[in-house]
Parts: C-alpha cells; structure tokens; sequence
C-alpha cells in the first residue's frame, strides 16, 4: 500500500507542477519571463510593451496545461484498463 501511495503522490505532484507552471506562464508572463530571464538567462528580459515575448509565453502556458490534461487523461485510462 505505501508503494501505491508512493506513486499515486509522485504523478499528483507532476500534474500540479504542470498545472501551476502553465497557470503561472498563462496568467502572468512579464513576471515568468523576468523570473527565467533572473535565473537562468534563458530568455530576454519582458517588459510591459513586448506584446510577442508574452504571447510565446502564454502559448507554452496553454501548451503546458494541454500536456497536464493529456497526462491526466491518460493516467485515468491506464485505471479504467485495470493497470
């Protein structure tokens, strides 16, 4: 039972990891991209008018959501299947 709990926390705290990521890419980009740019120095610095840096980071928000609903999806299948 603690192996299956083990599990069934390691693909919850993926799917909030993908979730909060994406959210956090889709509802506030400015601060995402400074946030990496600060980091790591992935990525220009984003300021207010860079209306195309924010809207590539909206896009990977929207794409990570789409992998999280994606992973979700096929978590509850593999159930449904009995594996």
């Amino acid at each position: 039972m603690s192996r299956l709990l083990g599990v069934v926390l390691l693909y919850a705290l993926m799917f909030l990891g993908w979730t909060g990521i994406g959210l956090f890419m889709l509802l506030a980009p400015m601060r995402f991209g400074n946030l990496v740019h600060d980091s790591f120095g992935l990525f220009p610095p984003v300021v207010s008018r860079d209306w195309r840096k924010k809207t590539v980071l909206r896009l990977g928000g929207v794409a990570l959501l789409g992998f999280a609903v994606h992973f979700a999806l096929a978590i509850v299948a593999l159930i449904h299947q009995g594996g």
